[in-house]
């Protein structure tokens, strides 16, 4: 194949590739966004978060200890997918595996409404699962419905 006739391929493969992808109902992510917490040692930030129905959740740990993300359990139902995005339910709480510092933790797109969350900073000795809170802070997310 001439190196012309390549190129042209090469050019517009992605264009046609994306249009068998809105064929298939594949979303297009693109147009959304990733909204995220900051966790240091003294603060959440921002402490009230406004985003869109469409916009993924995340909480980065910048402290220097294991920190925990908890939502009330009911939040659960409240979700736009099937998988937790690395919470689980425990007892009466949505609850974040523990984010090592530096790491973070994603959740999936939320309905519109009003969240209150908590973020705990652990320590102690034993597994990350069974650490002690040595503080706790609670922040807000307002989700609006997505424009469209």
């Amino acid at each position: 194949m001439p190196l012309r006739a390549l190129s042209l391929v090469l050019l517009t493969l992605p264009f046609l590739l994306a249009a068998k992808a809105e064929e298939a109902g594949v979303p297009d992510h693109a147009e959304h966004r990733h909204a995220f917490v900051r966790i240091t040692d003294g603060s959440i930030r921002p402490g009230s978060l406004r985003v869109d129905s469409e916009d993924a959740l995340g909480w980065l740990n910048y402290s220097r200890k294991i920190a925990r993300v908890s939502f009330d359990k009911d939040v659960a139902e409240r979700m736009f997918c099937t998988a937790k995005g690395g919470f689980r339910i425990a007892g009466d709480r949505l609850v974040s595996q523990p984010i090592q510092a530096f790491q973070f933790a994603s959740l999936c797109r939320l309905e519109p409404g009003e969240y209150t969350y908590r973020v705990e900073l652990v320590g102690g000795a034993g597994s990350a699962q069974n650490l002690t809170p040595v503080s706790s802070r609670e922040g807000k997310i307002v989700v609006t419905a997505a424009a469209g």
